[in-house]
């Protein structure tokens, strides 16, 4: 359901328009994609977190590090006409993925969304923009004990399992 939540989101605020725009894939492409690979996404913000001595702690690391990025600015150099590069959208994958994992995220999602693993490949980095941008400007509006209250549903940090787990032979980076 939290995915479903963040996914709402982004697609009222355009997000997944904005995605098949700059990637010239037809909505119902994008839509698909993003259904199959936002969970992941959320999963390895989830890990990041857990890596941090208490989920407050984590949180709070997360939303640093995405500041350092862009903040809710990585959403909306998703959301502008302009072509958009899809270089911080790798850094977070470098970071919440790393390689081996994120070809198992591409092959897993584009297996359940039937879409081309090359079409997921260039949804991926996008979406970790707009996901990233809107958490981070999200909790800019909130004081810091409404974030873990507010935010981490949305992360599903406390969810089990780690949608990532399911992903087998791939070992924790």
């Amino acid at each position: 359901m939290p995915e479903q939540g963040l996914l709402d989101v982004l697609r009222r605020s355009g997000g997944l328009a904005a995605v098949s725009r700059q990637l010239e894939i037809t909505p119902p492409l994008a839509l698909a994609a993003a259904s199959a690979l936002l969970p992941l996404v959320r999963g390895g913000f989830r890990r990041r977190v857990e890596k941090a001595d208490s989920l407050g702690t984590g949180l709070t690391e997360l939303l640093v590090w995405l500041e350092g990025l862009g903040g809710g600015s990585l959403a909306g150099a998703v959301l502008q006409s302009d072509a958009v590069s899809p270089d911080a959208g790798q850094t977070i994958l470098a970071d919440i993925f790393g390689p081996q994992l994120t070809r198992a995220v591409v092959a897993e999602a584009a297996v359940q969304s039937k879409v081309t693993p090359a079409t997921v490949q260039q949804v991926l980095p996008l979406l970790a923009m707009l996901a990233g941008g809107y958490v981070a400007a999200r909790a800019g509006r909130m004081s810091a004990a409404d974030r873990l209250a507010e935010l981490g549903p949305l992360l599903d940090l406390e969810g089990q399992p780690n949608p990532l787990d399911a992903l087998s032979g791939i070992a924790d980076h």
